[in-house]
């Protein structure tokens, strides 16, 4: 694609304001840079000026939209001005705090993204348009598709870190806000949407820290007798000159002031009475050993934040503080179908040529591993009317769709989005390997949105892609604060062949006596395969090479994403 920019490096505002409105209203550059060794006072009014003259952002597509706010916070992680970006007719503005490799490199790929999105209407653009719409249309033989439309990729190559942004943003503005009440015995998984309060003091009587002796502090050191408490409540008064035996935890007499431990005592019995009787050897001190009424929870206290994902803990503290319902997120609905003609269902005798899908199984078991249920809608044939008919089908029942296979450019499955269901694809190839035709789309049924992750059928960049992408993207939206798997540096002492796009691939982690991330070779120097899968716990994030070289890291850092499965991650010290 083609650009013409031009640069404005002006001091004098009204000068600049010209300048803009001219270049824009000619249509004479797809984008203009403003840039200048402006102080803050002047820049900050350049960005006030680009807010007079730009398109509403509401009037904007979304992904125009997400597209602009991710060139500005590109820029404004690198400078310490504010960076404003904006359209006007079809010329994109940047208040660009310099032209520098830095700057420009920051935002090569979401601007090259943008100026696509923005032209698409274009005259340029019609006709590959119209070649992609004579090749999807009800006409046209499907057998004939790859052969009518050219090799070129026609939705545009985005790094990783711009497809994570543009995820994340539609998420955020896609959280869910219906929520339901359940009962406590029903949360586990559940997402709270409202803060919890204690409703009672927990616990709500003293009780003691140690094994001891209850006994009153103003009787000082000495003899006391010990009196039959047999742990019960309320437990026994005490007098003057008498103590009774307290286990840890258990509730002390009203009329105690400390607790003294064992072994500052000394056990006497009585000939005389057959009483028994202890010595007390130091003098205690008023609070000794003693925890106050609410001393794990106060009564009215905030005990669970809003958003929190309900785990075996808060299902401790909810029971213990009194609740027997509370309000949570309700659950997203998702439906997973899978896309291919040689695919058939696991445990069925397999025709020739044909092979089980594993993929749908896969993603549907993470999904439950993270606490989402899933309609499960079977294999699809890779034809258009097939696809076409089981989308609307599954789009009935559900607000998010799952669909495994046929995501490449040159195949069905976005040309049905765009002609039949109207959807906007927010990207549809990632610069990575594997996932590199993974698309986010959404469209609009009877007023309310849809939403789509295309997935490669393919089982190790499935399971690989739904951890990057499906998985953050619905914890997102069901308000899960832990939304991210962490990132953390990983030692990496292994050969690997790497690919002229970053890869993904799959490890073992193990921690050093230093506590040193190391990975664990999987076998996987080339590529993943299905075996690799298992037991691994975390994705390397490998740099990418234009020669496919063999590259043996000599205890090299490099980022790794922790995969979250329940039970997977275990830490060995080695």
């Amino acid at each position: 694609m083609a650009i013409t920019a031009q640069i404005i490096i002006e001091p004098i505002k009204d000068t600049i304001m010209k300048r803009l409105l001219s270049i824009s209203a000619n249509n004479k550059a797809d984008v203009v840079f403003i840039t200048d060794h402006f102080d803050s006072t002047n820049r900050e009014f350049i960005n006030k000026m680009i807010g007079t003259i730009i398109i509403d952002p509401k009037e904007l597509s979304e992904n125009i939209a997400i597209s602009i706010r991710i060139i500005e916070k590109n820029l404004n992680k690198i400078t310490s001005h504010r960076t404003v970006c904006g359209i006007r007719n079809k010329t994109l503005i940047i208040n660009l705090p310099g032209i520098d490799n830095v700057c420009i490199a920051a935002i090569a790929d979401t601007l090259i993204n943008t100026l696509h999105l923005i032209r698409k209407n274009d005259d340029e653009n019609k006709e590959t348009e119209s070649l992609l719409a004579n090749a999807y249309s009800p006409n046209s033989s499907d057998n004939n598709v790859s052969e009518q439309v050219n090799n070129t990729e026609w939705t545009p190559l985005i790094s990783l870190d711009n497809a994570l942004i543009i995820l994340n943003e539609v998420s955020i503005t896609s959280i869910i806000t219906d929520t339901e009440s359940v009962k406590i015995s029903d949360a586990y998984g559940r997402i709270l949407f409202k803060n919890v309060y204690s409703k009672y003091n927990v616990p709500s009587f003293r009780t003691s820290k140690k094994h001891g002796y209850a006994v009153l502090v103003s009787d000082g050191k000495g003899m006391r007798q010990v009196l039959n408490n047999n742990n019960t409540y309320p437990p026994i008064s005490l007098q003057c000159g008498t103590c009774t035996w307290v286990k840890s935890g258990a509730p002390v007499p009203n009329e105690a002031t400390a607790v003294v431990e064992e072994e500052n005592t000394k056990r006497i019995r009585s000939h005389l009475d057959n009483k028994v009787y202890i010595e007390i050897m130091s003098k205690p001190q008023y609070g000794q050993n003693i925890n106050p009424i609410g001393y794990n929870v106060m009564k009215e206290k905030l005990i669970l934040k809003q958003y929190t994902r309900i785990g075996p803990e808060e299902m401790g503290v909810l029971a213990a503080s009194g609740h027997k319902e509370v309000v949570v997120a309700k659950q997203l609905s998702i439906g997973v179908l899978s896309i291919g003609n040689n695919l058939e269902e696991p445990a069925k005798p397999l025709k020739p040529g044909y092979v089980y899908d594993i993929s749908r199984i896969i993603i549907i078991s993470l999904l439950k591993d993270n606490d989402f249920s899933s309609s499960d809608f079977g294999i699809v044939n890779n034809t258009s009317l097939s696809i076409q008919k089981n989308i609307e089908k599954a789009l009935d029942k559900v607000d998010i769709l799952v669909t495994l296979g046929s995501a490449n450019d040159k195949d069905l499955l976005k040309k049905i989005l765009l002609e039949h269901f109207q959807a906007e694809i927010y990207f549809g190839n990632v610069n990575i390997k594997p996932g590199k035709s993974t698309t986010l789309a959404t469209c609009k049924i009877n007023d309310k949105i849809k939403y789509f992750l295309c997935l490669s059928g393919n089982p190790v960049t499935a399971f690989i892609v739904a951890q990057v992408f499906l998985l953050p993207f619905l914890k997102k939206m069901s308000c899960n604060e832990c939304s991210e798997n962490p990132i953390l540096p990983i030692y990496v002492n292994n050969p690997f062949i790497l690919h002229h796009r970053p890869r993904l691939a799959c490890t073992y982690l193990k921690w050093s006596k230093d506590n040193l991330a190391m990975a664990c070779s999987m076998g996987n120097l080339f590529k993943d395969k299905l075996c690799n899968m298992v037991g691994s716990n975390a994705l390397l994030m490998l740099p990418k090479s234009e020669n496919k070289e063999k590259i043996t890291f000599n205890n090299e850092k490099i980022s790794g994403l922790l995969i979250d499965r329940p039970g997977s991650f275990n830490i060995n010290k080695e």
